[in-house]
C-alpha cells in the first residue's frame, strides 16, 4: 500500500560514477554496496537501497550533480544530514538512484545581531549553530528540536519539524532561500532583485506568489542556503515542571485550560505533554520481565513500573520568557490554573552558573527521592531545561534504544546505524478537549489492537492546534514485531485521516501516498511537478508526487 520501494529508477552505470567522482572527488562518492547499506539504514520497518551516495560541499557541486544526473535520467534523493530518526533518515521511497547527502555544506554564512537571523547551509546542525552563537558571544538563541543535536537546522525546518521555544515553528522561521532547480539553475526566493534584495532574510512574503512554501515537504528543488530567524535571549528565563495528579476524568478540562493559558500568552513555549510510557522510555529500559507472556505491558504492570520511578500519568516542562514582570505573570497564571490539576514547580534556576544554581542541582536528587522519584528522573532535569533555552542534546533521542538494546549509549548516539526500531506519526488535532480526547481514544485502541505500549505526547503546536506525537519502539531483529509495527503505522495513519486529523509530516513509507485523501491537491501538486521537473529528477514520490 504505502511501501513504494519496488520502483527502480534508471541504472547508475560506471560512466555516471566517473562523472560524479570528477565533480566531487573520490571521497565525495560512495558506490560500494555495503557502505551504501550502512549510510542508508533506517529505524523504520522499511528500506530502499540507493545505487550511489554523493556528498557535495558547495552549491556549485550540487548544480553539477543535478546536470549530470539529468543527462543520465537518474533521480536524486536529497537529504540534509539524514538524522530524522523514525521518519526515514537517508532512505528514499524507491530503490536505486542517487542519494545526495548535504552534510558537508555546513557553513554559517552570516549572523545578523541587530535583526536576529542567520544565513546557513543545509549541513549546519543544531549543535554547530548553538556552538557558534555561544562562542561568538551572540545575544541570540537558536531554537532546537528535541531530536539529536546533530540534526540539520534547515532539514528539520523544510520538513515542518517543531521546536520548544517561542520560535518553535521552524519552517515559519525560514526566510529567503537559494534553491537548485531540476535543470541545475539557481533560484533566489524573496521576490526582490537577484543579488540585491536587502530584505530577503527579513521579509517573508516578497513580491508576487510566496515561493519559499513551494520547497517545504517538496521535491521541486534542492535548498542549498536559507535565512533562519533567531530569538534574542530574554531578560528573564524560568522553567515550569508540571505533573498531572488529578483523576483521569478531568483530563479534558485540563486540556481546555491549557489552551487558554497558551491563548493568553501565559505559556509562550511549545511544551510536550508526555504520557507515563513516553516518560519511562527516557528514564529506563523496557521491562521485559514484567510482560508475563504478553506482547505489551498490562495496566497493572505499567502502573507498578511507573510508580517505581515516581512518574505521573502526564508530565510536561515549559520555558518562561520575557521581562521580570512578564515571567512573574506567567508563573502566577500557570500556578493558578495548572495547580488545580497537579504539581507545579519552577526549577529554571537549576541551569544557572552561580552558587544558587549549584545549590539547586545539589539538592534536587534529595528532593526527588523524597518525592518518590528515581535518580534517572534527576539526570534529565538540566537537559530538559536547556532544550527550552535552545541548547541541543542527545539525551532524549537515546530513548530509541529503549526496547531493542540492553542499555542506552552515553555518547555517539545513532539509532539508525545501531539497528533501533522506531516509527513516528504526528496527527494534527484541534486544541479542544473534545478533539484531543477523541484522538487519544482512537490512538489507544490502535495500540491495544496491535499489542504495543501506548506512547503519546501532546505537543502544543499553537493556541489552536496540537500535534499528537505517537510512536512505536520495536525490535528490528524480530521480523514478526517489525511486521506488527508496519501494520500499526498503516492503520494509525488511515484512522487519523479518516477522522480529519492529517499527520503533519510523512515517513518514507507513506510519502508517495501522502496526498491520496485530497485528489485535487494531489493533481495540482503533480501539475507543478510536471512544469518544474518534467523528467521527475528530484525525489520522485516525495510528499504525494508521482514515482514514475
Amino acid at each position: 500500500m504505502d511501501n513504494t520501494a519496488d520502483h527502480t529508477p534508471a541504472r547508475v552505470d560506471s560512466v555516471l560514477i566517473e562523472e560524479l567522482v570528477r565533480i566531487l572527488g573520490a571521497d565525495g562518492v560512495v558506490s560500494d554496496a555495503d557502505a551504501i547499506e550502512r549510510v542508508t539504514r533506517t529505524c523504520l520497518p522499511f528500506h530502499a537501497l540507493a545505487s550511489v551516495v554523493v556528498y557535495p560541499a558547495t552549491a556549485q557541486q550540487v548544480q553539477s550533480v543535478v546536470k549530470v544526473a539529468l543527462a543520465a535520467n537518474v533521480p536524486i534523493w536529497p537529504v540534509s544530514t539524514g538524522k530524522n530518526f523514525g521518519y526515514g533518515e537517508k532512505t528514499a521511497v524507491y530503490d536505486a538512484g542517487i542519494t545526495m547527502v548535504l552534510e558537508r555544506m555546513n557553513r554559517i554564512l552570516h549572523v545578523d545581531e541587530q535583526l536576529g537571523y542567520a544565513v546557513i547551509e543545509p549541513g549546519v546542525t543544531y549543535k554547530r549553530l548553538n556552538d557558534h552563537l555561544k562562542q561568538t558571544g551572540s545575544r541570540l538563541w537558536a531554537d532546537t528540536a528535541g531530536t539529536t543535536q546533530h540534526a540539520s537546522v534547515m532539514g528539520n525546518a523544510l520538513d515542518k519539524g517543531r521546536g520548544l521555544t517561542p520560535m518553535a515553528d521552524h519552517f515559519g522561521c525560514l526566510c529567503g532561500m537559494d534553491v537548485v532547480l531540476p535543470d541545475g539553475s539557481l533560484l533566489e526566493t524573496g521576490g526582490g532583485p537577484t543579488g540585491n534584495n536587502a530584505v530577503r532574510h527579513t521579509y517573508k512574503w516578497g513580491v508576487g506568489p510566496y515561493l519559499d512554501g513551494l520547497f517545504a515537504q517538496s521535491n521541486l528543488g534542492i535548498v542549498v542556503k536559507a535565512g533562519i530567524w533567531l530569538m534574542p535571549a530574554p531578560e528573564k528565563f524560568d522553567f515550569a515542571a508540571f505533573e498531572y495528579k488529578a483523576p483521569p476524568e478531568k483530563l479534558g478540562a485540563f486540556i481546555d485550560d491549557l489552551r487558554e493559558l497558551v491563548m493568553a500568552r501565559a505559556i509562550r513555549a511549545h511544551p510536550h505533554l508526555a504520557n507515563d510510557f513516553a516518560m519511562m522510555c527516557i528514564l529506563a529500559q523496557y521491562p521485559y520481565d514484567k510482560l508475563g507472556g504478553r506482547r505489551h505491558l498490562s495496566d497493572e504492570a505499567a502502573a507498578a513500573w511507573r510508580q517505581q520511578h515516581g512518574v505521573a500519568r502526564w508530565t510536561f516542562g515549559c520555558g518562561l520568557y520575557g521581562s521580570s514582570e512578564e515571567v512573574r505573570y506567567q508563573k502566577r497564571m500557570i500556578r493558578k490554573v495548572l495547580g488545580r490539576y497537579g504539581l507545579v514547580q519552577f526549577i529554571g534556576a537549576a541551569v544557572r552558573d552561580d552558587w544558587y544554581g549549584r545549590l539547586i542541582r545539589a539538592v534536587a536528587p534529595v528532593v526527588n527521592r523524597w518525592l518518590g522519584k528515581s535518580p534517572e528522573f534527576t539526570d534529565v532535569m538540566v537537559p530538559a531545561i536547556d532544550l527550552f533555552r535552545g541548547i541541543p542534546t542527545d539525551e532524549f533521542v537515546r530513548q530509541a534504544y529503549f526496547k531493542s538494546h540492553q542499555k542506552k549509549p552515553d555518547s555517539d548516539v545513532d539509532p539508525a546505524r545501531d539497528g533501533c526500531g522506531l516509527v513516528w506519526i504526528g496527527p494534527v488535532v484541534p486544541f479542544t478537549s473534545g478533539h484531543v480526547m477523541k484522538a487519544l481514544s482512537v490512538t489507544k485502541q490502535i495500540f491495544d489492537k496491535h499489542e504495543f505500549d501506548f506512547f503519546v505526547e501532546v505537543i502544543v503546536e499553537s493556541a489552536r492546534s496540537v500535534i499528537l506525537l505517537v510512536g512505536v519502539f520495536y525490535d528490528k531483529r524480530d521480523a514478526a514485531e517489525s511486521a506488527r509495527a508496519l501494520a500499526w503505522y498503516h492503520e494509525a495513519r488511515e484512522a487519523y485521516v479518516d477522522h480529519g486529523y492529517p499527520p503533519y509530516r510523512a515517513t518514507s513509507m507513506s510519502m508517495a501516498s501522502a496526498l491520496d485523501s485530497n485528489p485535487q491537491a494531489k493533481a495540482f501538486v503533480a501539475s507543478l511537478k510536471q512544469a518544474v521537473d518534467p523528467h521527475n529528477l528530484i525525489a520522485p514520490g516525495r510528499y504525494g508526487t508521482p514515482l514514475r
